[in-house]
């Protein structure tokens, strides 16, 4: 190895050039992808750390040991930074730093973890508040063009598919232009985004909170203990496990107590969102006047015509006629749908779907252990028969189900735990998904609909 390119004998698909100016920190030639993702910001590597990360971890080329002591390094030099530079000053505003106008606005709506220093995005943000919104109009194509080209050379954008990019972009430039104008008309539509998360090897979190933020929407995460933490939005870390059953319930709780939003969406932290996932959501709410929610996730499962083995459904919006549900990765509710699914019976004593054998034990133990409580599908396609609701998927699926393995050891996400068809990133949901109905009003709850 040559003391001019120490990196010379390194072969590892996440290392990556950087050269990123973060103040007055040292500019390392060199960034680690996965420490990146799960730092939610630049890291920076060495051949040091690369070689032993290659050559003496059990898991080479993963979140192992050696990624953890990047992020730790990188910490500890930024906090001798904020000290150097005076640590608690207030943090300005993006107001306060740029102004008001279309580049502010698309300021806030980029991930924060796709930011870095010395990119020249806030000379540009000023230029474009000084061309105003009907300036950034006619410049449209010309910003999306910058937006991409800023967006390859981030590392941490490489999730996007490449054809992909210039939608999100142009999606992103699309909302900043309306955020600006005075005269945005208001949706009816309230939402409420909350994401549960546990600890994962392989590490999705940020991919999924990423393409959220994208998309339009502004999660809130709900994490397990030693979850991966992400700076790009605000999160509520449990101080103990809590199981898949009652995260997800403290998470709707949260979004009925704490939001007035009157579409709340549940999603778990292994979905990918395509860039038009919330624009083309508002276009189909609802289906139907018994609609209990709209999946944006379509398991394989799903796509294919009951009692046939290989005989694919139309695409579509379409209706599930099953007693049970597969996959609750990415689920819209109507609020007074998810407010009768709170006070449920099922929801209050549900103890996870029976075993094979219907082993009293096993049952004994979730009872005395709430955190092995599962099978949130399960429960959830219970209660919509229950409550006589109709369950909807949207079929290319907008939401792609990207984690190799469950974190709740059921196996491998492969076969009827991912999409059959996955739409494609390269064109907008209208062009993939046809809708065959006029979206109406969710018929009023009535108490009596739940058969207990």
């Amino acid at each position: 190895m040559s003391d001019q390119n120490p990196f010379e004998n390194i072969e590892c698909e996440h290392l990556v050039d950087s050269n990123v100016k973060h103040g007055n920190l040292p500019v390392y030639p060199k960034s680690c992808a996965i420490a990146s993702e799960i730092a939610g910001q630049h890291i920076p590597t060495n051949a040091l750390s690369c070689n032993y990360c290659i050559n003496n971890t059990d898991k080479p080329r993963s979140n192992n040991e050696a990624v953890e002591g990047l992020i730790r390094l990188r910490a500890s030099e930024m906090s001798k930074y904020s000290k150097k530079k005076g640590g608690n000053r207030k943090t300005k505003t993006p107001e306060e730093r740029l102004g008001d106008g279309v580049g502010t606005e698309l300021t806030k709506l980029i991930p924060k973890s796709l930011e870095h220093r010395g990119c020249g995005c806030k000379d540009y943000a000023k230029k474009m508040n000084n061309w105003g919104v009907e300036g950034c109009k006619q410049r449209f194509d010309q910003i999306v063009d910058r937006l991409v080209r800023k967006g390859k050379e981030n590392p941490l954008m490489g999730w996007i598919p490449s054809a992909a990019s210039r939608i999100a972009a142009r999606n992103l430039v699309a909302r900043a232009i309306k955020a600006a104008e005075k005269n945005t008309p208001i949706s009816k539509f309230k939402w409420s985004t909350v994401v549960t998360t546990a600890p994962r090897t392989d590490c999705t979190l940020q991919k999924s909170i990423d393409s959220m933020i994208i998309a339009g929407f502004d999660p809130v995460i709900f994490a397990e203990p030693e979850s991966t933490k992400v700076k790009s939005c605000a999160t509520i870390k449990n101080k103990e496990k809590m199981g898949v059953w009652y995260n997800w319930i403290q998470s709707c709780e949260y979004a009925l107590e704490q939001t007035d939003a009157n579409v709340i969406m549940t999603v778990q932290d292994d979905s990918l969102f395509h860039p038009d996932c919330k624009s083309f959501a508002e276009k189909i709410l609802w289906p139907q006047e018994d609609a209990g929610f709209v999946s944006l996730y379509t398991p394989k499962h799903y796509s294919i015509v009951p009692h046939f083995k290989t005989k694919q459904r139309d695409i579509g919006v379409n209706r599930v006629y099953t007693r049970s549900l597969w996959g609750a990765c990415a689920l819209i509710w109507p609020r007074e749908i998810l407010e009768a699914v709170m006070e449920h019976d099922i929801t209050k004593n549900w103890l996870g779907a029976p075993t094979k054998s219907r082993s009293k034990s096993v049952m004994d133990k979730r009872r005395a252990d709430r955190t092995l409580v599962q099978n949130s599908d399960t429960a959830i396609g219970k209660i919509m028969n229950r409550m006589k609701r109709s369950m909807w998927f949207v079929d290319p699926s907008p939401v792609e189900h990207i984690a190799q393995y469950s974190a709740v050891a059921h196996g491998g996400n492969k076969g009827r735990r991912n999409c059959m068809r996955c739409a494609n990133w390269s064109a907008p949901l209208e062009q993939q998904v046809p809708l065959n109905f006029e979206p109406v009003e969710i018929k009023p709850y009535d108490e009596n609909d739940l058969d207990s």
